[in-house]
């Protein structure tokens, strides 16, 4: 097994596994972590709904990509990409738990530990009531956000290839909350 935990690159999962739509991050960490593409250095990590407890978990990755449900204005199951600008613009209401996202990416910049690049891959919610399933356009996007999130990781592995996939010690391929 891969230890993880040496990773720089990382998955971020975020979202509340009791609101429906909200827990599509979540969800789509548990496909990753069962995807036989996932990179072997790559550190899958579950952020829920912990905001700043998020830290020490993403402590030492130059790349994240977040997953989480963000309402953005489009139909429901959509997915887009935020980078760069259009991250550190996005209106802390358009999730339910962005204030929360947003503080982290604030206190990381403070602390001088932000990573070189953070892509937030959003889904539409079509709700957030209470509730364990997702709704159908939601479960629908789930594939689609895997594979964006794996290309991700792959445009990643190009522009800065890594030996970290060789290094080989028993380990979690889930970071747990």
């Amino acid at each position: 097994m891969t230890d993880r935990s040496l990773a720089t690159r990382g998955v971020l999962g975020l979202g509340n596994l009791m609101r429906m739509d909200d827990a599509v991050g979540m969800l789509a960490l548990d496909e990753l972590e069962a995807s036989p593409e996932l990179p072997r250095n790559v550190r899958l990590v579950e952020g829920g709904t912990l905001g700043l407890e998020i830290m020490g978990r993403i402590d030492g990755l130059t790349h994240i990509v977040a997953l989480d449900a963000v309402d953005f204005g489009a139909e429901p199951g959509t997915v887009a990409r935020f980078a760069g600008k259009q991250l550190l613009n996005l209106p802390v209401s358009k999730s339910v738990h962005l204030l929360g996202f947003a503080d982290l990416l604030a206190a990381l910049q403070l602390l001088g530990t932000s990573p070189e690049e953070i892509v937030l891959l959003g889904v539409q919610p079509g709700s957030t009531d209470w509730g364990t399933v997702p709704t159908a356009p939601v479960r629908a996007a789930m594939a689609t956000l895997v594979n964006r999130t794996l290309e991700q990781l792959a445009q990643w592995e190009k522009t800065s290839p890594s030996t970290e996939s060789q290094t080989s010690v028993a380990g979690s391929a889930l970071a747990q909350v």
